[in-house]
């Protein structure tokens, strides 16, 4: 994955811009890559709902599956 790939992620930061608050908890939620780290793990930027939030790499996917 890198950075402007469109994938699908779960983070349960994200749930904050839910209605009502945290609703989708464990639902996979589709956001464009920002930024790409990796210090002892992987980690991603992720855009999602107009706020930037981070997610490991083992809870990220590519859309469409590949």
């Amino acid at each position: 994955m890198n950075v402007g790939d469109l994938i699908e992620f779960k983070c349960v930061g994200a749930g904050k811009t839910d209605n009502p608050p945290y609703s989708q908890d464990g639902a996979w939620r589709t956001g464009v890559i920002l930024g790409k780290k990796k210090i002892q793990f992987e980690a991603f930027n992720i855009l999602y709902r107009g706020q930037v939030f981070f997610a490991l790499a083992e809870n990220c996917r590519l859309v469409g599956g590949v």
